[in-house]
């Protein structure tokens, strides 16, 4: 995990992931300059800002930074040679931190679709890179553009007089999600979160029991006689709405109060990000190890010609999928070869080892059924 340069952050995302793509929603004030100015104090070189003005290519960044220019009338001005570039430089081998800022200029430049566009290559490429990337998107862009980049991100942190909602952490507890904090620098000095439990509550239950009713936050508005404004305001936790409205939204949509003020929000599904670079002992990476969930599943990499046991024994149906490499399996009494793109499913018989057959490394992965 890397830092975020702010303590307060670290704790509350558990640090960034290697390939985490962190967008900031958010226009260019005080608060997301303490925010830029930390990732970037805070980052391991070589650190990469991809300048798309003159302002920003005259700024004064830290002698360990390096300035793509991307600027008006360069060679890297637009999408397609800008994202090349950017490409290029992962194939040095080196994790990068990235920083791009400019969001807003390159859709008035290019156009919204063009711009979209290019978050959408360039997002997947940073995170199979293992790059850490800051991007700052303004409102003003619309929320079908931040939607769409949302579907793609791996985070989204939307901040907005002094608040912070998290509004995608991939890899990260359910309880962050829709989280609301305060966040404001100290005299000057560190930011601080705290979080505004109760605003956070109940922008997370609004917003599900909304969608799960499939109304608008004007037809909501209207339900609990108040303003579509009020609304917004209350999903965003800017704001809370009396105990009297929200006893009336439950008797008019027929949902309890406990629905409204619900302090999880669930995708339906659990994503785990590994970094497949981070090598442990065990050489098992877990990736979903939840007992209670009935299936567990678990990425494992062998170097040249090692061999490997299950960290534990399991004696229910087990599946092994070769992802690379030639890996034998010891199962019962045989020892079956399987070759990338191979599985195997053991039902009744244990499997109690493994071995990478060649000089390359392997990697597959193994799942248990509980």
């Amino acid at each position: 995990m890397a830092t975020t340069g702010v303590a307060a952050l670290d704790e509350l995302l558990g640090g960034l992931i290697a390939g985490d793509n962190v967008v900031w929603v958010s226009e260019r004030d005080e608060t997301y300059a303490a925010i830029e100015t930390a990732f970037v104090a805070a980052a391991p070189a070589p650190t990469l800002v991809v300048a798309v003005s003159r302002t920003e290519l005259r700024r004064a960044w830290p002698g360990t930074v390096e300035v793509i220019d991307a600027s008006p009338g360069g060679r890297l001005a637009r999408p397609g040679p800008l994202a090349d570039e950017l490409e290029q430089r992962f194939h040095d081998g080196r994790r990068w931190t990235i920083l791009i800022d400019g969001l807003a200029l390159l859709a008035r430049r290019w156009g919204r679709d063009a711009a979209l566009a290019f978050f959408v290559r360039s997002c997947p490429s940073m995170l199979q890179a293992g790059a850490i990337t800051y991007w700052r998107i303004p409102r003003t862009l619309g929320a079908p553009f931040i939607d769409r980049v949302r579907q793609v991100t791996q985070c989204l942190l939307d901040v907005r007089d002094g608040r912070l909602r998290v509004v995608k952490a991939e890899g990260r507890p359910a309880t962050v999600l829709d989280s609301v904090h305060h966040i404001a620098p100290e005299g000057g000095g560190p930011l601080t979160l705290s979080p505004n439990v109760a605003g956070g509550r109940l922008a997370r239950g609004l917003a599900a029991a909304r969608r799960d009713l499939g109304l608008t936050q004007a037809q909501l508005a209207a339900a609990a006689g108040v303003t579509p404004s009020a609304v917004s305001q209350a999903e965003s936790g800017a704001r809370g709405l009396s105990l009297d409205t929200l006893l009336t939204l439950s008797d008019r949509l027929g949902v309890s109060l406990d629905r409204l003020v619900s302090g999880t929000v669930s995708p339906g599904y659990q994503l785990a990000r590994h970094d497949r670079r981070v090598r442990t002992d065990s050489r098992v990476a877990p990736l979903a190890d939840d007992p209670a969930l009935g299936l567990r599943a678990y990425f494992v990499t062998l170097d040249a010609n090692e061999r490997g046991v299950p960290p534990f024994a399991h004696k229910g149906t087990e599946l092994v999928a070769i992802a690379s490499g030639l890996v034998q399996v010891d199962v019962g009494e045989d020892t079956p070869v399987l070759r990338a793109g191979d599985s195997l499913l053991a039902t009744t018989a244990p499997l109690s080892g493994w071995r990478n057959l060649r000089a390359d490394p392997a990697s597959f992965y193994w799942i248990v059924r509980d």
